[in-house]
């Protein structure tokens, strides 16, 4: 029934991409293969998305008349904008790496045998960094997107207040 099938989309469909998001790690996704419906918003959830040459990504829902009911119509507008993210919806559209790196859903493509010793390297040089700092920054850069820059700045001395405090 619908009250169900509401209650399974936003408990398990949506869980994984918000848990990526609400993690206050750093997270990478390496992309290859296809990232299709759940694993596109799974990307795009990730705060950091390398794509091996011979990756796909896509939305395919309207194809069997179905919504991206796990969260990847909100993922697609921070990513492209209302109205590029309504093109690749409706449009149905599944792109390769290239097209993805210049549509912004992923940072960097690189050679397929390439994708995990770089995604590996990029782990290394971001373990590297200032834990605290790097957390709390993250959250500050997500928050940014939905505040006015009076209430971004406050949000950022406040974390900047712990974060110096650390060091």
């Amino acid at each position: 029934n619908g009250v169900d099938l509401y209650a399974r989309l936003v408990h398990h469909g949506q869980s994984v991409p918000r848990a990526l998001r609400r993690l206050d790690k750093l997270t990478i996704a390496a992309v290859n293969g296809f990232a299709i419906q759940l694993g596109l918003s799974i990307v795009l959830a990730c705060d950091f998305a390398v794509a091996a040459e011979s990756a796909k990504l896509g939305s395919a829902t309207l194809r069997m008349g179905w919504q991206p009911d796990e969260g990847g119509h909100w993922l697609l507008v921070e990513h492209l904008g209302v109205k590029r993210a309504l093109d690749f919806l409706m449009r149905k559209r599944i792109v390769d790496a290239a097209e993805a790196l210049r549509l912004g859903l992923v940072n960097e493509v690189v050679d397929d045998e390439q994708l995990m010793p770089h995604v590996l390297e990029l782990a290394g040089e971001l373990s590297e960094g200032p834990q605290v700092a790097m957390r709390l920054l993250k959250k500050a850069v997500y928050n940014a997107a939905h505040l006015t820059f009076d209430q971004a700045g406050d949000d950022i001395a406040s974390k900047t207040a712990i974060s110096d405090f650390h060091l």
